[in-house]
């Protein structure tokens, strides 16, 4: 059978069966082989055929004559046969030539973006682009942004500006003067302007719980008479329905003591939390009765501007507090429970009757104004003038509980029968003005050690004003008092185990004068009052 094959030679001699071109060709005669088509042109090559003899060989018959092959001729078969060693090289072919591509351009830097390179664009398009979000997004939203922040200070300033002179009625939608709240007149629709205002309490109120200064005993009150409490069947159930006549929810402390004089009696829970008092004949059977404390108060810390008075921290007069009107501090006060504050009438003048105004900031040394509590209700004796010095005494009581802790505690009421000896040491606490007439308050707590001075030798120095719901302290010789901004502030007295609140900073003639001692308010003589709206307001 004959066959031929067409050879890529290289320069070299060898053969590249895997050229380029052949490839190429293989590819076209795969293509090309059902209907192979003749070129009018010649290869470039010379046609061989493959029975083709050397010389000096016998002749054979002739065999068919070989059409020249085309230019786009492939082999049929995929099987090459090597050359014969002694093949004469052909002519060399030409290295085909390739058009040259686009030279390739380096990539940007890593870390930098990327140019755009699409037609039309520059390479600092996307600086551009980016630009213009900026404007698009972030102007106009800084822009809106200033303006709510603008109308917010200007709404706070409106408001400020209201507060201070106007009272808004919400119910009649119309603005009065400020002088016309708490004016005792009804200038708003439904009362509103008269609603949240200092409010008058009779000071007849009486309660029908009692305790002594020795030893803190329990009296009932029942037809007119006080009765001791026989510790006979006395529990803590009992114990708290008695506290809870004074006041106080917390969970009481009680113990017994021997009992020599009468009367006695016995209480019975009526199951409503209350209870009844029923008399006994004679003495107790167990012969003791019951010694009862209602609250954990004064502690007592042996840790004294107040005139002459020294620096102190609130951790030794925990129960001092600031009263702040429109976060200014102008009163002082003591805490009773974690609810009632007291302090002095005199503090709520006539434009400061706004309860909602008022603040109670507890637990710190110097003075501040942020966290204050708000308070809810304040109450002075109905028979307290504005003009005169009588009943000057107060309570307020908190929206919410305060915290108790090391500088936050109650201090404890003395017993109604309480009766302190000339010259016996007290002590007195506040934030006031350190000289008269000063401009300025003490920026940290003051405490001043003072003596009780009797009504006799006080009245001979004030004119008789002293009343028996008075009582006078400080140094006759002058140099340690109290003054302005110490006023509703606790004069405080030790007592067997715990400091008691004798006296309410009420008055007195200047700041530290000899022979002008500080007026206050007696505290026993309003303790019916006190437990009443304690008990009230419980």
């Amino acid at each position: 059978m004959n066959s031929y094959n067409c050879y890529s030679i290289q320069s070299s001699g060898e053969v590249n069966i895997l050229s380029p071109l052949n490839r190429t060709g293989a590819n076209e005669g795969a293509s090309n082989t059902a209907q192979p088509s003749v070129s009018s042109q010649p290869v470039t090559s010379t046609a061989r055929t493959a029975n083709t003899q050397p010389s000096g060989l016998s002749s054979a018959p002739p065999g068919p004559t070989r059409v020249p092959a085309v230019a786009n001729r492939v082999p049929p078969g995929p099987t090459r046969v090597p050359a014969p060693a002694n093949r004469p090289p052909g002519p060399a072919r030409p290295p085909a030539s390739r058009p040259v591509g686009p030279t390739r351009t380096p990539g940007p830097v890593r870390g930098t973006p990327r140019p755009n390179t699409r037609p039309g664009t520059t390479p600092l398009a996307y600086k551009i682009r980016r630009v213009s979000a900026l404007r698009r997004y972030c102007v106009p939203v800084t822009t809106v942004i200033l303006i709510l922040a603008s109308l917010a200070v200007i709404g706070i300033l409106i408001k400020v500006v209201l507060d201070n002179y106007y009272f808004f009625c919400t119910k009649s939608f119309k603005f009065i003067p400020l002088d016309k709240w708490c004016d005792g007149t009804q200038d708003c629709n439904g009362n509103e302007d008269e609603l949240r205002c200092v409010q008058h309490v009779d000071y007849s109120n009486r309660s029908i719980v009692r305790l002594t200064e020795s030893r803190s005993l329990v009296q009932l009150s029942s037809s007119g008479t006080w009765y001791y409490v026989c510790f006979d069947g006395f529990d803590a159930t009992r114990a708290k329905a008695v506290c809870a006549q004074l006041g106080y929810s917390s969970n009481p402390t009680f113990t017994f003591v021997s009992a020599t004089n009468g009367p006695f009696s016995t209480i019975y829970l009526d199951g409503s939390g209350g209870f009844t008092v029923t008399p006994t004949n004679g003495a107790c059977s167990s012969g003791n009765i019951v010694s009862l404390s209602c609250i954990t108060c004064g502690a007592n810390h042996n840790k004294e501007r107040i005139i002459g008075g020294q620096d102190t921290s609130i951790e030794s007069s925990a129960w001092q507090v600031s009263l702040q009107y429109m976060g200014q501090h102008s009163c002082g006060g003591s805490i009773l429970t974690p609810r009632i504050i007291l302090s002095a009438a005199h503090c709520f003048q006539k434009n400061e009757q706004q309860v909602d105004r008022w603040r109670v900031q507890a637990g710190r040394s110097s003075l501040s104004y942020v966290f204050a509590s708000q308070v809810d209700k304040i109450f002075v004796p109905t028979l307290y003038s504005l003009d005169g010095k009588l009943y000057d005494i107060a309570i307020l009581k908190l929206k919410s509980d305060l915290t108790l802790s090391d500088s936050i505690q109650p201090v404890c009421l003395p017993g109604f029968d309480i009766n302190l000896p000339n010259n016996t040491p007290l002590t007195v606490t506040g934030w006031g003005h350190t000289v008269e007439g000063g401009s300025s308050l003490a920026s940290t707590l003051q405490k001043v050690s003072i003596n009780l001075v009797s009504n006799d030798i006080c009245n001979q120095e004030y004119f008789n004003q002293i009343q028996n719901t008075m009582m006078c302290a400080g140094r006759l010789s002058g140099g340690a008092d109290t003054c302005q901004g110490d006023s509703g502030g606790p004069l405080v007295y030790l007592g067997d185990k715990s400091w008691e609140q004798v006296g309410v900073v009420s008055w007195g003639d200047g700041c530290g004068r000899p022979g002008k001692v500080g007026v206050y308010t007696k505290v026993s003589s309003f303790l019916s009052w006190i437990y009443s709206i304690m008990q009230a307001e419980l």
